[in-house]
């Protein structure tokens, strides 16, 4: 695979067609499509009207609303070249903690991906790969069957794609670009792009897990602060390599990006008031970094470079917390006002919803009348985090499940009415995730021993049964439309005949 995608990238980059031979001539112009080849993108049949423009080309979409590539060629500059993956050292070392779990019940049968009408996502636990997910034989294989996304909860943040020596090692070496080190996550690339799986990519900008030194003279911990200038410059190389890697790599993995996280604010004195959009200037006492270096335009600022990078099919979301919360200012009605901005220049694709729910706030009520009212903005809404905390008790299992079919009813309710939920992640696989010595949480869907919670089953419950009631709709739509027809037949002959006998 990897000697084909190097001649094709060859032929991109050299502006040179794939050779075709004469017996194939009937496929030369898929053999031809430069993006169809590299990105899995085809190229344009029945439009040549540029919708949008990026690095990488100019792009358009066809009657059925898929992207297609308008360009004879990559716009890429030719010397531009993406590195290949390094694969870490250590994997087959790593023994798996999961090994002697019974996983039948979890990859044969019912699989919430395939019951669900939207994506249906899993986080992936761990601060270093050796305690990755993926790396995980057993655990692995319960992904593949249950589920169709994956997110990263930490090792696609900046405080471990930032390469601080290998950055420092660049300015030594005359260039200003900061370095990344993908080493951590090309194993759970690896199994997505080779088992269909989509991993939403988490997060670009976020003002908590960013090193302090990016934001430095030399990539140094002591270093003075960079211009706004210098910075932009940084963040433009950052988000190109992070965006061109994966696009190039692992074409169509990383099709969606939360792009800047938590950017609003609405505790006061933590806030910038003239925004419009209560503009996080604070985490506690802790200031914003991206605030202090752009003030309020670093979000845009995002925006249009990851905008500029990403290919056309990569949406683009701003994900935040507490999407609900109306006090003390309206955090719903600012998460609006922020897209409304990002809307005009068509930089974003959805509004993420991280959805930590309580045992008693927020209620079901206010939860999803935020739902409706962002679902007003047009976008898709994605709820990227779920995690309903575990009720106290001895029935505590029980009363979970209350909660998760609760949630789910709503859900559903939601998307027969035509809501545009284009995902749900559950954040992690597991309670008492087995890479860890320790951990108390009780907020996933399998226990400690991959068995399946009654949580899990009373999901799976709710998505049947809104698959057999939205089959049973379809059924008796088709027999409407049926007998409709039978009818204006029967009509159609009625007026013949009347016409014959006037005849």
């Amino acid at each position: 695979m990897k000697i084909h995608r190097f001649i094709t990238l060859l032929g991109v980059i050299g502006s040179l067609s794939i050779a075709v031979s004469a017996k194939n001539n009937n496929k030369s112009n898929q053999g031809k499509c430069w993006s169809k080849g590299l990105f899995k993108i085809p190229c344009c049949k029945k439009t040549d009207v540029v919708v949008r423009t990026t690095y990488d080309g100019e792009w358009g979409q066809e009657d059925n609303g898929k992207w297609c590539s308008l360009s004879k060629k990559s716009t890429r500059p030719v010397k531009d070249v993406p590195p290949e993956p390094l694969h870490s050292s250590i994997i087959d070392s790593i023994i798996d903690p999961a090994k002697d779990c019974d996983i039948t019940s979890l990859v044969e049968g019912d699989s919430l991906a395939k019951e669900a009408p939207f994506r249906f996502g899993v986080g992936l636990t761990g601060t270093n790969l050796q305690v990755s997910t993926t790396v995980s034989e057993k655990m692995r294989d319960i992904i593949k069957h249950q589920f169709n996304s994956m997110t990263y909860t930490n090792l696609m943040k900046p405080l471990y794609i930032l390469d601080k020596e290998g950055s420092i090692q660049n300015i030594k070496n005359g260039i200003q670009d900061p370095k990344l080190n993908f080493t951590s996550i090309v194993d759970g690339l690896e199994f997505a792009y080779k088992n269909g799986i989509h991993i939403r990519g988490h997060v670009l900008i976020w003002h908590t897990q960013t090193p302090d030194w990016f934001f430095n003279e030399g990539y140094t911990d002591d270093g003075k602060k960079v211009s706004p200038e210098v910075m932009e410059s940084r963040l433009d190389s950052y988000i190109k390599q992070y965006l061109s890697f994966v696009q190039f790599n692992y074409p169509g993995v990383v099709d969606v990006w939360d792009v800047v996280n938590e950017a609003i604010e609405i505790t006061d004195g933590q806030y910038d008031a003239n925004t419009g959009w209560y503009t996080r200037t604070m985490l506690n006492n802790t200031p914003n970094p991206y605030y202090d270096m752009f003030g309020p335009d670093y979000v845009i600022k995002a925006f249009r470079i990851a905008r500029k990078y990403a290919l056309p099919n990569v949406k683009l979301v701003y994900n935040d917390f507490n999407t609900f919360q109306v006090w003390p200012h309206n955090k719903t009605q600012a998460i609006m006002d922020l897209a409304g901005i990002l809307q005009k220049e068509d930089l974003i694709d959805g509004i993420g919803l991280q959805s930590y729910l309580g045992v008693t706030w927020p209620s079901l009520d206010e939860y999803f009348r935020g739902v409706e009212r962002l679902a007003t903005t047009g976008l898709e809404l994605q709820i990227t985090e779920l995690t309903i905390t575990a009720p106290d008790g001895d029935n505590w299992l029980e009363a979970q499940a209350e909660q998760y079919r609760d949630f789910f009813e709503r859900l559903m309710k939601h998307v027969e009415e035509g809501y545009n939920i284009g995902s749900v992640t559950v954040f992690g696989l597991q309670d008492g995730y087995l890479f860890y010595a320790s951990d108390s949480t009780k907020t996933r869907l399998l226990d400690h021993d991959l068995q399946k919670k009654p949580n899990f089953e009373a999901i799976m419950s709710i998505l049947k049964s809104y698959k057999k009631n939205a089959y049973t709709e379809d059924i008796n739509t088709e027999d409407t439309e049926t007998d409709t027809e039978k009818e204006t037949d029967t009509e159609t002959e009625t007026e013949i005949i009347a016409l014959n006998f006037l005849l």
